[in-house]
């Protein structure tokens, strides 16, 4: 069993140590006192499996915290501001760890301008308004999913990653200290992200449309229950930030019953794509993916989005190979997360 790693001792692995399991207790013991003091979801996942999933389970999103107490809704002046569109940035991933680009996704969704595929990829015309624009997320939603099209659950249990999917909100809603991974360059730009807007939370279903809905039906049950909804309908406009490969999973045929009707109910039901380019992809390939006949119709509700050059690299694949072998790369995690990952020995097989 491996000892902790941290990101001064990252690429000088220290011998193994029949102390591990006495050290591991005594890091657990000082928790409460550490970064990665936040709460259990134990409790809330079992809760979560045994009444959310199943064969006949209506796709279902259940919530474990906001970090905002009106989400989804913003404040005006104090003021709950009750739209009647509510712009809602969602990063759905198995977090198996997550990790800096999981945050950098979710501040560009909130603070660069992004211009659609049609603008970059699809048939110039000419009266179209090509300049990028904010996407005006007013909500943020972290999602891990109990079950994933192609992943099977191995490393960090359900809980465990639904506590770190937490330390991760935290990092991103609430942490305001200067990184070279944010988007944001003060706090004004920070303020007017709306990214302490944020809520985590399951989801039970694989497929990208069952999750917009899901993600519209649980937004608009928090917003009628809210006094001042008057019981006008609510449009929920849901943002999926995802990498290219995520991007041609989305759009590959084998993942679906029924094809093209799926992927059109995704996009009628207020699903919008935006996603980053892989580096390294040849962008001969990226225009022969955009002009397939059955993905044109959908370019203007699809954004490509331009990760930070320090966080491009980063997967959890590499992360998880990382505290194992005690690279430089478990910089590449918050410090709470890594704190959390060492205190419960985790990735270390």
């Amino acid at each position: 069993m491996a000892s902790a790693v941290t990101a001064s001792n990252a690429g000088s692995r220290p011998p193994s140590s029949t102390k591990d399991k006495e050290q591991q207790e005594k890091s657990i013991s000082l928790m409460s006192t550490l970064q990665c003091d936040t709460p259990e979801y134990d409790t809330f996942v079992e809760e979560f499996i045994d009444t959310k999933t199943g064969a006949d389970a209506a796709p279902t999103i259940s919530i474990a915290r906001r970090l905002c107490s009106t989400w989804p809704m913003t404040q005006q002046g104090g003021e709950i501001d009750m739209k009647r569109t509510i712009r809602v940035g969602v990063m759905d991933s198995s977090f198996n760890p997550p990790h800096y680009c999981h945050a950098a996704y979710m501040e560009c969704l909130g603070v660069m301008e992004l211009a659609t595929a049609e603008t970059l990829y699809g048939k110039h015309n000419a009266e179209a308004d090509d300049t990028p624009r904010l996407l005006g997320i007013d909500a943020y939603l972290l999602l891990l999913g109990s079950q994933n099209a192609d992943k099977k659950l191995e490393g960090a249990t359900l809980a465990q990653r639904m506590r770190m999917v937490d330390m991760l909100a935290t990092t991103v809603a609430q942490d305001t200290t200067a990184d070279t991974w944010h988007m944001w360059k003060n706090k004004e730009d920070f303020e007017a992200t709306a990214l302490h807007n944020m809520a985590i939370g399951m989801v039970n279903t694989p497929l990208f449309v069952d999750k917009c809905t899901a993600v519209r039906d649980v937004v608009r049950a928090e917003w009628s229950g809210s006094d001042s909804c008057n019981g006008e309908e609510l449009e929920v406009l849901s943002y999926f930030a995802m990498g290219w490969d995520a991007l041609i999973r989305f759009f590959d045929p084998r993942y679906y019953a029924d094809y093209a009707e799926e992927i059109a109910r995704f996009f009628a039901t207020g699903g919008r794509i935006a996603f980053s380019r892989r580096t390294g992809f040849p962008s001969e390939d990226v225009d022969a993916f955009f002009a397939r006949a059955d993905i044109a119709a959908y370019l203007p509700f699809i954004y490509e989005l331009r990760l930070p050059k320090r966080v491009r690299h980063i997967s959890s694949t590499d992360v998880r190979v990382a505290v194992r072998d005690s690279t430089r790369s478990v910089r590449d995690i918050p410090p709470r997360i890594l704190e959390y990952v060492n205190s419960f020995m985790l990735y270390r097989d």
